[in-house]
């Protein structure tokens, strides 16, 4: 019977949100926080040194790696019509492969665990070879390929002028708020930009997108918060995420600026801004593709 229970509580929470498609909840986001905790933990002991600005800056091929594969996973499940596009044989043929099939490998949080993984190993290799120079190159190598088959998807460039254009704005009075609390980091500057690319995909996708799209207008096929608190805001009243948005930037901030004072070394300093870009950036450039393609 504790079986039974045990089980029917790892389907509801873990197992059917990925199967149905029905984002985060309370407590698989409080379990994916303490085992990412840990893991942080474990990586930064083992690789501590190593974490410096430039490796956010080598960092990120693989950051977008995950996201650009994320979004060909999305195209393949929605059935994307490519008829129209250059190269439209190629692209059916890469979505219909089954590499970029929707489960857990693609999906979170699997894809955290495989991207991670590769970054990792990627790391490490460049660490044993003396080349640190090969963690970059290995990113490149496995992004250039899957960003180029998101790039040859691409239909119409509005919303992604849209939130584009909104994140520059934003970003532009953010910055003014780090340099008045004399915040002249670059990382944090990455940090900022990275949350209010998610923060501003999030509110063009649920709040304009779905009131303008014909595809979430006539098809009902529309977009909503995955995420706990994103989903909150979403629900809570009409354009809600703006609050979500403004979170997201009021943490960025504050959480920089916090460093900035509190941090004991660079190697911690700058391993909490991957962190915090990573957890910004990776969602966000994956909502910014999804809207931009229509998937």
């Amino acid at each position: 019977m504790i079986n039974g229970i045990f089980m029917g509580f790892i389907e509801d929470y873990f197992i059917n949100p990925i199967i149905e498609h029905t984002g985060y909840n309370i407590i698989n986001t409080s379990v994916y926080a303490i085992i990412a905790i840990f893991a942080a933990f474990i990586i930064f002991k083992t690789f501590k040194r190593y974490f410096t600005k430039q490796l956010i800056y080598y960092t990120l091929p693989f950051i977008l790696l995950g996201s650009t594969v994320r979004v060909i996973t999305d195209a393949t499940e929605s059935n994307i019509d490519l008829s129209s596009q250059p190269f439209s044989n190629f692209l059916q043929a890469v979505l219909n492969s089954g590499v970029y099939n929707y489960g857990f490998f693609t999906a979170t949080p699997g894809i955290y665990v495989v991207i991670g993984s590769i970054t990792i190993f990627s790391l490490w290799l460049s660490i044993k070879l003396k080349k640190p120079q090969f963690y970059p190159l290995i990113g490149l190598v496995l992004l250039i390929p899957n960003l180029l088959i998101v790039l040859l998807m691409i239909k119409d460039l509005t919303y992604l002028m849209i939130i584009m254009s909104l994140s520059i704005v934003i970003f532009l009075i953010g910055n003014l708020i780090l340099d008045k609390y004399k915040v002249k980091e670059q990382a944090a500057k990455i940090a900022l930009s990275a949350h209010i690319i998610d923060g501003v995909s999030s509110f063009v996708a649920i709040e304009v997108f779905n009131r303008l799209s014909p595809q979430c207008i006539q098809n009902g096929i529309c977009y909503f918060g995955q995420h706990v608190v994103e989903r909150f805001f979403s629900e809570l009243m009409v354009y809600g995420t703006v609050f979500y948005l403004a979170l997201k930037v009021i943490f960025a901030i504050i959480a920089s600026i916090v460093i900035e004072k509190e941090a004991e070394n660079e190697n911690e300093k700058y391993f909490i801004y991957l962190l915090i870009i990573i957890f910004g950036l990776a969602p966000g450039i994956r909502n910014l593709l999804r809207v931009t393609l229509g998937v």
